[in-house]
């Protein structure tokens, strides 16, 4: 996928992740922070879609947003949409996680991470991420793939879920710069992980993508977003040995087609979690 499409594939899942994100865990999140101006930081921030939310919600008042993704061309869309047009200062600097780690010396009242937990080696960074907030600071981990994906019409069974456990398996599988980075599970993961570290879990719940066609169509620009999934699916698949090249086509192809149609629908399990120190 292009650039170009990668970012309007970010600001298409804006709605999809507005309809997920769940409210209980948001609401418990602006009862933490009270009458608190926070200053945030957000880890993967992508094109600024949680700035953009954060800055319609009329409980939450950041008094700064710092926003750091490794990709500079989406930190420059950042910068376009969001400079002079929320109330508060952002900053945006294009950095990976590990390395804006190990030069930071700052410390923040809230660490927000949205849909982007799962892309790391979490038992090696958390750690590291929950130095980032001060000790009475909050985290809010929304958003957070939890194994389970589901498409339907159904296809044929087996295949289904033999084409949706294999792409979970190339989450597990993800070697970035030698290491492994990604878990298909991380949601329940950080349920245990943060206990581990010293940190409850004020909240958490649900935040699953459900996809679905409304009178032939699909809101907003989600037809692109189940095009760019099926694009992944087809992206970490074709090479799989596991795999029969023509059996993955034709699921394709079919999908592809239910979507032109306006009847395929798309769910993806995540959990949302509020987490803050235990003592």
């Amino acid at each position: 996928m292009d650039g170009a499409s990668f970012i309007r594939y970010l600001a298409a899942k804006k709605t999809v992740d507005d309809r997920a994100l769940n409210r209980r865990v948001w609401d418990a999140m602006i009862s933490r922070l009270g009458t608190l101006s926070p200053r945030v930081l957000e880890l993967g921030g992508g094109i600024g879609t949680m700035v953009e939310r954060a800055a319609a919600d009329p409980g939450l008042h950041p008094r700064s947003w710092t926003l750091i993704d490794a990709q500079p061309r989406l930190v420059e869309e950042a910068r376009r949409r969001l400079v002079g047009k929320v109330p508060f200062p952002v900053e945006l600097r294009a950095a990976d996680v590990e390395g804006f780690i190990q030069k930071n010396v700052d410390v923040f009242d809230l660490v927000v991470a949205h849909a982007f937990l799962d892309l790391l080696d979490l038992p090696r960074l958390l750690p590291e991420i929950l130095k980032l907030a001060r000790p009475s600071g909050s985290f809010l981990f929304s958003i957070t793939f939890d194994g389970h994906t589901a498409w339907e019409p159904e296809i044929d069974p087996s295949l289904d879920r033999s084409i949706v456990d294999l792409y979970h398996r190339t989450m597990d599988e993800r070697i970035v710069a030698g290491r492994r980075f990604g878990d298909s599970r991380c949601g329940r993961h950080l349920l245990t992980l943060l206990p581990r570290c010293g940190y409850r879990l004020v909240e958490a719940g649900s935040s699953d993508w459900v996809v679905h066609p409304r009178d032939g169509g699909y809101p907003a620009d989600e037809r692109f977003f189940l095009a760019c999934i099926l694009g992944f699916f087809e992206e970490s698949l074709s090479e799989r040995p596991e795999l029969d090249a023509r059996e993955l086509s034709a699921w394709l192809e079919t999908r592809r087609a239910q979507l032109a149609d306006g009847e395929l629908v798309f769910i993806a399990h995540q959990l949302d979690v509020l987490a803050a120190p235990s003592a």
